[in-house]
């Protein structure tokens, strides 16, 4: 299962954080980071999933409209790119650009007391895999030593989903339940292109990274009229060579 696999990837991940300060002590930083020459980096991690903007209130409205209140949750997904790190001078800044896959969505959960659609409760979970690219990102590598840095950038990214579907649980006053699943291309009004803006931090140590970013999209993934943005919270663990 998805929980499954994202907590043997937490525990890798904190094994391999663990094992670094060790690593670091019988290598050094990418030779890049200070010949100036490009550094190929590949990484792959878990992504925090969720989505912001007036369409949450608005729904959450039209929830509370007909005697029932929900929340938007998070959701978990992954994520994996391949990367190029290009000096800019002899100095410390850098350009950096980006490819991979990885997974946006969300998900609701809804319940009624007493409401017009004459349901107990309602779970829908958007799951949504798609391509990306980041192709200008502006960074800047602060040197703790030899062997460790942090890494500072922000930049731009664009996304196209090419599979997903949106499933809905809907249970009823009677305790019957019906279970519906509407693959991405099918769903009504649903923008599968996403263009937004990126930042974050790394900590390099030898030739291993471990990164933290955030994604906030900036294109409504509902092209009938609500505003919901897609957000990504990145954890990675990445690999120069």
């Amino acid at each position: 299962t998805i929980m499954k696999t994202s907590k043997k990837f937490v525990l890798m991940l904190l094994s391999c954080i663990w094992g670094l300060p060790l690593q670091a002590q019988e290598s050094s930083l990418p030779a890049g980071f200070t010949t100036g020459e490009n550094v190929w980096i590949v990484r792959a991690g878990l992504s925090f999933n969720n989505v912001s903007g007036d369409g949450v209130l608005d729904t959450k409205a039209n929830w509370a409209a007909t005697n029932g209140a929900g929340e938007f949750e998070n959701t978990l997904g992954g994520t994996i790119s391949f990367g190029l790190y290009c000096p800019l001078g002899s100095g410390p800044f850098y350009f950096g650009a980006n490819a991979g896959a990885g997974i946006r969505g969300y998900k609701t959960s809804a319940k009624w007391q007493k409401g017009i659609y004459s349901l107990t409760s309602q779970e829908t979970t958007l799951t949504a895999f798609n391509f990306h690219i980041s192709p200008s990102n502006l960074g800047y590598i602060a040197k703790i030593n030899e062997k460790t840095a942090l890494d500072f950038h922000v930049g731009l990214f664009f996304t196209c989903d090419f599979a997903g579907s949106l499933e809905i649980e809907d249970e009823y006053p009677d305790k019957s339940t019906k279970s519906e699943s509407v693959i991405i291309k099918d769903i009504e009004d649903y923008e599968k292109h996403d263009v937004g803006v990126v930042g974050g931090i790394g900590l390099w140590m030898n030739h291993w990274n471990i990164e933290l970013n955030y994604q906030k999209g900036l294109a409504t993934i509902d092209k009938g009229g609500k505003n919901l943005y897609s957000n990504r919270l990145l954890l990675t663990l990445g690999y120069a060579f």
